[in-house]
């Protein structure tokens, strides 16, 4: 076998091993999703949904459902929207100032070791200082719980927005300068424009993580049973219901209405992934045009 031949053998045990693993993942993803869809789908019904309510009397708000799931994607759609809407000023203003304004100097690199330590904290750890914040305050609701998953998700938002900074090129910051814009309008007009599809890529992936966390609203919103969303008012939501059903279930029907709702859950996630890929790719498409 002559150097030639070997090269190509070699590319193609290093092709089939990429392919191995690549698909391996793949295959991992369809036998968990796979499993939780076939013994979920069962539970899937309007029951599962509303109880024995009204469903269209329940989604108007005019009668109250005691043993669906509605009250909890409402709760989980509460904590996932104010945690994304605490978060988005602090992660994409601290971006902004990270990667234009401040120098490479000891306090940013400070600031960027702490918000990748940040990333990196357990969640049950940030249910912990959550509750410490509700025991001394109003006591753990929705609010307590949203500001809690904010923490969790801020450094998603502040790494996906220095990152579509970074992939703005040079040139567009040069010639509007040139053109005489100032640094701010340069920024507001041109770059940030620019990196809008990586920036709301980060904001819906740190919606996906706000929807699964269990952990850190355990302590801090969450609750088997409520009658409304309120600020102050603890809150229902598909995570913890998950848990709680998945650990104490006493019948054969409660267990597959935990894996309904851990379908329901999955759903979700792929509806917030595929979103971001469509709004990415949208966008794309416009600043290419």
């Amino acid at each position: 076998m002559n150097h030639s031949q070997r090269a190509r053998l070699e590319e193609k045990i290093a092709f089939f091993t990429l392919y191995l693993f690549g698909f391996t993942v793949i295959g991992i993803l369809f036998v968990i999703v796979g499993y939780i869809f076939v013994n979920g789908i069962g539970a899937i019904n309007m029951e599962f949904f509303f109880g024995e309510s009204n469903p269209i009397n329940v989604i108007l708000g005019t009668e109250r459902t005691f043993d669906g799931i509605w009250n909890s994607i409402l709760g989980t759609f509460a904590l996932v929207v104010l945690s994304v809407l605490f978060s988005i000023p602090f992660g994409v203003l601290g971006a902004i100032y990270l990667h234009e304004y401040a120098s490479d100097n000891i306090l940013t690199r400070i600031i960027r070791f702490s918000s990748d330590c940040l990333a990196g904290f357990p969640s049950i750890v940030f249910g912990l200082f959550g509750y410490a914040i509700a025991i001394k305050t109003v006591g753990p609701c929705l609010l307590i719980g949203a500001l809690t998953l904010s923490f969790i998700v801020l450094p998603t938002i502040i790494r996906a927005t220095e990152e579509g900074l970074k992939a703005v090129p040079p040139g567009l910051r040069e010639g509007s300068l040139a053109l005489g814009a100032t640094k701010w309008q340069t920024i507001r007009k041109v770059v940030v424009p620019t990196a809008l599809p990586q920036i709301i890529t980060g904001i819906i992936l740190s919606m996906g993580r706000s929807a699964e966390e269990t952990a850190a609203i355990m302590f801090t919103a969450a609750t088997a049973f409520s009658f409304g969303i309120g600020l102050f008012n603890r809150v229902e939501a598909l995570p913890f219901s998950l848990y709680v059903l998945a650990t104490e279930y006493s019948t054969a029907e409660e267990l597959q209405m935990a894996y309904g709702i851990a379908l329901v859950l999955i759903l979700m996630m792929f509806i917030l992934f595929g979103l971001a890929n469509i709004l990415k790719n949208r966008f794309k498409m416009t600043s290419s045009q």
